[in-house]
């Protein structure tokens, strides 16, 4: 009589166990798919930061032949006006 009791309160609680964990699984699954999500979007956002690099170095290039180019009309300007 007393093993019965005993196997009931062992299922009872492991019913219970079970029933408890279900929902906290349930939230690691959302947990998985919001890790995977942030870190398609970190991806993104670096591709995007290595591209907005480049994108300064060429400004940064452009700039200087711009300076180069201003320079030379400037020189040529000077030497036409004597």
């Amino acid at each position: 009589m007393v093993l019965w009791v005993v196997l009931g309160v062992l299922v009872f609680a492991l019913l219970l166990l079970v029933l408890v964990t279900l929902p906290v699984l349930s939230g690691l699954g959302r947990l998985g798919r919001a890790a995977a999500r942030t870190e398609r979007e970190l991806a993104g956002a670096q591709t995007l930061q290595m591209s907005l690099a480049h994108l300064e170095e060429r400004m940064a290039a452009f700039q200087d032949q711009t300076t180069g180019v201003q320079e030379h009309l400037a020189a040529r300007r000077r030497s036409t006006a004597r």
